[in-house]
C-alpha cells in the first residue's frame, strides 16, 4: 500500500503535460495487450479460410452447348419425317472432381433410342450445329469415338410392345393396391457403365484452372420406321453424378 501511495503522490506532483503522456502510455499498453489475442484470432480465421478453400465442396453441373445455361438445352420439335436421328449438344462442367457418371431417364411413349457420345468443337460447318442463345454464328461439334456404354438400372422387357420399359423398382408407392399404371409412363433409368474421367486430354476442358473442366457431349435420339409424328410426348431427365 505504501508503494502505491508513493506512486500516487509522485503522479500528483507531475506537471499536466507529463501526466497526459503517462496516461497515453498506459492506455497504449492496454490496447497492445488486447490486440495480441485479436491478431491471433485473425490469423486463425485466415488459416481457416485457406483450409475452407482447399476443402471446398466439389462442383458438378449440366449445361447446354457453348457452356450456356441448361435452360437452353431443348429437345422439342423432333421431326421423325426428317431422317432417322437428331443430335443435341450439352456439356458437363465441374471443379475438383476426377470422375463422374451421366444418367439418363425417360418415359417410353415414343419408341426412341438414346445414345451419348463424347464431343468436341470443330471448325467444320458440316458438324452438329448449336445455335447460341446469345446470338451470333452457331458453334459446331463433332462426335468423338463410339457411343458411351450405358446400361439400364430398372429395365424390364415388355412382350406387348417389344420395348424395354421402366419398372417401379425405384418408385415410392403412390397408387392404391389394384390401380394400374400406364406402362409407358414409368421412367426407364440409364447410367454410364463406368465412370467418366473429367480431365481427359482428348476432349475439351477448361484450361483456366487445372481443377476445372468442361466436357462436351452429344445426345443422339434415333428412331425406326414405326415412329411417326403422332404428337406423342416423352419426358427426359439428364443428370450427372460424382462417381
Amino acid at each position: 500500500m505504501k508503494l502505491i501511495k508513493d506512486k500516487l503522490n509522485k503522479f500528483k506532483k507531475l506537471r499536466t503535460k507529463e501526466k497526459v503522456k503517462l496516461v497515453i502510455a498506459m492506455v497504449t499498453t492496454v490496447v497492445v495487450l488486447a490486440a495480441v489475442p485479436t491478431l491471433a484470432w485473425f490469423s486463425y480465421q485466415k488459416k481457416m479460410a485457406t483450409m475452407a478453400k482447399i476443402d471446398s465442396p466439389a462442383k458438378l453441373s449440366l449445361k447446354a452447348g457453348a457452356g450456356e445455361d441448361i435452360i437452353n438445352f431443348k429437345m422439342s420439335g423432333i421431326d421423325t419425317n426428317d431422317g432417322s436421328s437428331q443430335d443435341f449438344v450439352f456439356c458437363v462442367e465441374g471443379e475438383d472432381i476426377s470422375q463422374y457418371h451421366i444418367q439418363l431417364a425417360h418415359t417410353t411413349n415414343i419408341n426412341f433410342s438414346y445414345s451419348i457420345y463424347r464431343a468436341r468443337e470443330t471448325e467444320s460447318t458440316g458438324g452438329i450445329p448449336y445455335p447460341k442463345a446469345s446470338g451470333g454464328d452457331p458453334i459446331y461439334y463433332e462426335k468423338v469415338g463410339n457411343a458411351l456404354s450405358i446400361s439400364t438400372v430398372n429395365g424390364t422387357a415388355d412382350a406387348y410392345s417389344t420395348r424395354t420399359l421402366g419398372n417401379d423398382q425405384y418408385e415410392d408407392p403412390s397408387y392404391k393396391a389394384g390401380d394400374i399404371r400406364q406402362r409407358f409412363a414409368e421412367p426407364l433409368y440409364w447410367q454410364t457403365a463406368s465412370p467418366i474421367l473429367a480431365n481427359d486430354e482428348n476432349y475439351d476442358e477448361f484450361d483456366d484452372d487445372e481443377s476445372a473442366f468442361r466436357n462436351y457431349y452429344v445426345l443422339e435420339v434415333s428412331w425406326g420406321s414405326d415412329v411417326t409424328n403422332d404428337k406423342e410426348t416423352d419426358i427426359i431427365y439428364l443428370t450427372a453424378q460424382v462417381a
